[in-house]
């Protein structure tokens, strides 16, 4: 007589195996399981006189039987935990060996963040110097080193798409107005003021207009995306394409809805997937779920989502990812170690 799991079982078994299947899926479980010896990222980036833990795996033998050592000692020093220490600025690396395995990664200690090939993007242009949203807060951010900027855009009541973050102008303006009452005309009535400046609220086509002339790159952050899968969404398109930057643009949300339509009647026009969420494993199905819909780019909100298994699977998707908001420098460099390819700078480091 064949015996079988009942059914309940059976349920749990299958949930386990798709579990499994599920991380088999993410590149570096797959790889761990195979490999002598991996790090938990692909390379080390490290300011000088700063430190770094790394994780070391190995499949085989225990991790007391490790032996680390550093290439070049008076470029950065290295624990047996894995503790790395950067003394100089250059290029040195990393030899873990466990008995006839071995293993290297490559370890760069900077002198500032900017040395770094990883893009860099004002968030909201230059805000620690110029009021946010704003013509002189995207010249401020560019004069600084900034590869393009990142702007919020929202579409009022009279069709208009204006640049701007807020529900109402209160904190920026003094004024309790809805944005969505605002219109290209009534915009000169009020002014968007910080840092003893003040400016007036562009319009898309203003900001476009900039950035083309610049030759410099726009991030895109649609903030309210169920008004633009239509005639919005058009004329948001027709106006990259009008100024020659639909190979410097990207347009973003979180609305997989508007991500499809764009892809859809706009192909041109590339388009990117925000995930604001705290869990590691819902990122990555929200990275799936955006190459579904036709995002070739990938927003991460919160620093502790981003893993170096996360890009490595983005990557093979031929996405870009990076995240959207970097207030500290700590993490800039995990993001240069997870190989991300581009982080929005907040405030003061993009000078730095």
């Amino acid at each position: 007589m064949n015996k079988s799991l009942p059914v309940r079982g059976r349920s749990v078994f299958q949930l386990c195996l798709l579990f499994l299947l599920l991380l088999l899926m993410i590149p570096g479980f797959g790889m761990r399981a195979e490999a002598q010896i991996t790090f938990d990222r692909a390379e080390v980036n490290i300011m000088k006189g700063r430190s770094k833990k790394i994780q070391i795996y190995c499949s085989t033998k225990k991790k007391k039987n490790y032996k680390v050592r550093s290439t070049n000692s008076s470029i950065a020093t290295v624990t047996a935990s894995g503790k790395v220490h950067g003394k100089k600025a250059g290029t040195c690396q990393i030899i873990v060996t466990n008995g006839a395995e071995s293993a290297s990664i490559s370890v760069h200690v900077r002198n500032s963040i900017r040395s770094a090939d990883m893009m860099f993007i004002g968030h909201r242009g230059y805000q620690d110097k110029y009021p946010e949203n704003t013509i002189s807060s995207f010249r401020g951010a560019l004069k600084y080193g900034a590869a393009g900027v990142e702007f919020d855009v929202y579409l009022t009541k009279s069709n208009d798409l204006l640049i701007f973050h807020d529900l109402d102008l209160s904190r920026m303006c003094g004024a309790n107005v809805p944005i969505h009452d605002i219109t290209a005309q009534s915009r000169f009535l009020y002014k968007v003021k910080a840092h003893g400046k003040n400016d007036i609220i562009p319009t898309f086509e203003e900001t476009m207009q900039f950035l083309a002339s610049q030759g410099k790159i726009a991030y895109i952050h649609l903030k309210e995306p169920h008004n633009m899968n239509g005639a919005a969404g058009d004329e948001l398109a027709e106006c990259i394409r009008r100024y020659g930057m639909t190979g410097r643009s990207v347009v973003f949300c979180n609305n997989l809805n508007t991500i499809s339509y764009f892809h859809t009647h706009h192909p041109d026009i590339v388009t990117g997937h925000l995930y604001n969420g705290s869990s590691t494993m819902e990122a990555l199905t929200e990275l799936l779920s955006g190459a579904s819909y036709g995002a070739t780019y990938f927003f991460l909100v919160k620093p502790k989502t981003f893993s170096y298994d996360l890009v490595l699977k983005a990557h093979e998707l031929g996405m870009k990812i990076g995240l959207y908001k970097t207030k500290k420098e700590s993490t800039i460099f995990n993001l240069m170690d997870y190989g991300a390819d581009f982080a929005m700078l907040y405030h003061k480091l993009i000078k730095k």
